[in-house]
Formats: structure tokens, C-alpha cells, sequence
């Protein structure tokens, strides 16, 4: 089959800033190479008395169904066929999936349509791997102030050591809550320790890698807000309305996993859901420009997630979370590590 990608011709039109349209044509024969791959899905995908799934002539489809329902999947396919290469010859960035508008459709002829693209606004980052050489070259070292405060105290290790004896924890007649000696015994039951002091050294590691994980994080994000506080762009409303979404739905899960219902929560703030939107707008905004440096930066540097990586990833969160839509999944887990090759890209700055 010829490559539908060789042959369609396309033009772009600018509707806006952020809006463009793109009208494709297929040439008629291109376009009627589809049909046999469209008259089998529709087979599989329709009964007639007397013939098994799969199985109907194309004239008793045709006779049945009209010619009218054949075209329509040969359009799918087409468009399918042909969208990578839209997007590839003419460089977009789309910020969303387009609106698909067929304009001209009939057995024998050429087949046209446009998509309506919203796409990213030409991006200016500021000097990227300045800021974050200024940001992640604070020194962490053992003899820095904030070296020392990376390394857990004693008393952080008691308090960690106490809350792990309530676990524990009986209660005397008075009702008070007693915990128990902090024995050998006692520390074998967290794992395999040997003794009191190799548990509490473990604590001790435990707690220092937690606040060093905190020191990193707030490091990244520092020089995120101060790269993207320098863009100098005009955001979509979609990119901040689809962030709104996120937090929304990310906030919904919290409150229903301390167990009360969201439209409870609601009911006990004396709040609603569009004035939590309200409120979570300019935050929204600002989250949205920094995961669009962080996709710039990742597009100017070339950095990549490497395929076995994200088939790795997807699998592992497919197996756990089964009735999760693999094409959102895969999406949503390339950009997560892309994210992180970023910010491992910006801590070498320093």
C-alpha cells in the first residue's frame, strides 16, 4: 500500500496566537486503499442473520448499512494514517487533540477535512542553566549550615524511636497508654537487627535521607518557579483549566482517602467546587508554566526517556492499577520521567 503520508497534501492556516487550522487532502486513490481495512472492521463489528461476525459480504454491508457507514471508518483510518506526519511536517506543538472536521467525503473521490489545532505560543525561557547553577550550588556539605541540618539530631531520632513504640503501645487500668522498653527485643520486631544501637542508626539513616530528599525537592523547585517566573509567554486558558483539573481531582482523592465523601468536605467549608477553582487559579497557572519550561527544557537539551524505560514503567502501573487507560498511562509516565531527566539535568549545572 502507498503511504498516505507521501501523497496528502496540506496548508496551514493562523487563526489566532494560539489557534491554527490545517486543511488536508487525500488523493482518491490513496483514500480507497482504505477500504478493505474499513470494510473488516465494520464486518467484525456487525451482525446479519445467517452470517457469522466477520464473515458478511461487503455488498450485504453496503445493502444494510449504506455506503455511508464504510466511509466513515475508511476516515478514521485516514486520518490515523496521516496525523503523525501532519504533525511532523509542520512542527506542532499541540497542546490538545483537534478538532476533526471533514469537509469532503464520497466513494471515488479525493477525501478532505482540517484539524483545528490549539498549540503552544513560541516559548522564551530565560538563562535556565545560570539559575540553576546559582540554586543547586548552595553547599550541602557535612561542614556547611545546611549540611548539618540534613543530618538527623538526637532528639529527631527519639522522636521517631517513640512513634514506632506506640505500635506496641498497652494500656494500664488507669487507661494511660505505656510503651515498651526499647530492647534488643524490641528492635528485631522493625527488621534484622542485632541490637538497639543498629536500629536506631538505621533510624538515624532513615530520617537524614527523608530531610536530604526535602532539601532536593525544594532546591528543584526553587529553580522551576525562578526559570518559569522568567518566561515571557501568554499561557492557553486550557493549559491552566486542565491543571485546575489535576488539583481538583488530586484533592478529591485525598479528602475521600482520610474517608469523608467530597461533597461532605464541601458541605463543612462551606465552600463549592467553582470557588475552589477560583481560589486554586493563579496556583494552577504558575504549576502550568513550570511544566512548560520543564517540557522546553527538555526539547532544547534533547532529553528523552528511553522506550524500555517507559515499557518498564507502564507495565509495573498496568499490573497494580488494571482498569487505568494505557495510552493515559504511558503519557502521563513519559512526562513524569522526563520531569525527573530534567531536574537531574538542572542539579548538573552546579
Amino acid at each position: 500500500m502507498t503511504d498516505i503520508n507521501t501523497n496528502i497534501k496540506t496548508t496551514l492556516k493562523e487563526l489566532s496566537e494560539s489557534n491554527i487550522e490545517i486543511t488536508c487532502e487525500i488523493p482518491a486513490e490513496s483514500f480507497e486503499k482504505e477500504r478493505a481495512i474499513a470494510l473488516k472492521k465494520v464486518g467484525e463489528e456487525v451482525s446479519l442473520p445467517g452470517f457469522r461476525k466477520g464473515h458478511v459480504p461487503e455488498t450485504m454491508i453496503i445493502q444494510k448499512f449504506g455506503e455511508a457507514l464504510v466511509l466513515e471508518e475508511m476516515a478514521n483510518l485516514a486520518i490515523d494514517r496521516a496525523y503523525s506526519e501532519i504533525l511532523k511536517r509542520h512542527k506542532i506543538h499541540a497542546i490538545a487533540m483537534p478538532e476533526v472536521k471533514v469537509t469532503k467525503i464520497a466513494k471515488g473521490n479525493p477525501f478532505e477535512f482540517t484539524l483545528t489545532f490549539q498549540v503552544m505560543p513560541e516559548i522564551k525561557l530565560p538563562d535556565y542553566k545560570k539559575i540553576a547553577k546559582e540554586i543547586m550550588s548552595a553547599d550541602e556539605s557535612a561542614d556547611s549550615r545546611l549540611g548539618r541540618e540534613l543530618i538527623a539530631t538526637d532528639e529527631e531520632v527519639e522522636q521517631a524511636v517513640n512513634e514506632l513504640r506506640k505500635q506496641f503501645a498497652i494500656k494500664n487500668d488507669a487507661g494511660e497508654e505505656i510503651l515498651p522498653e526499647v530492647t534488643d527485643e524490641l528492635a528485631q520486631k522493625f527488621g534484622p537487627f542485632a541490637n538497639v544501637d543498629e536500629f536506631k542508626t538505621k533510624v538515624r539513616e532513615s530520617i537524614t535521607h527523608e530531610k536530604t530528599n526535602r532539601a532536593r525537592e525544594k532546591k528543584r523547585m526553587q529553580a522551576m518557579e525562578k526559570i518559569a517566573d522568567g518566561i515571557t509567554v501568554k499561557l492557553p486558558q486550557m493549559l491552566i483549566d486542565v491543571e485546575i483539573e489535576r488539583m481538583v481531582g488530586q484533592f478529591r482523592h485525598d479528602v475521600e482517602q482520610m474517608g469523608m465523601k467530597f461533597d461532605d468536605y464541601l458541605a463543612t467549608t462551606k465552600k463549592s467546587e467553582d470557588e475552589l477553582r477560583k481560589e486554586w487559579a493563579l496556583d494552577a497557572e504558575k504549576r502550568a508554566k513550570i511544566q512548560i519550561a520543564l517540557n522546553e527544557i527538555s526539547l532544547l537539551e534533547k532529553i528523552e526517556v528511553l522506550k524500555e524505560d517507559l515499557d518498564r514503567e507502564s507495565k509495573f502501573f498496568l499490573e497494580k492499577y488494571v482498569d487505568a487507560d494505557p495510552a493515559r498511562v504511558r503519557m502521563h509516565l513519559e512526562m513524569m520521567l522526563t520531569n525527573e531527566k530534567v531536574f537531574q539535568f538542572l542539579e548538573g549545572q552546579k
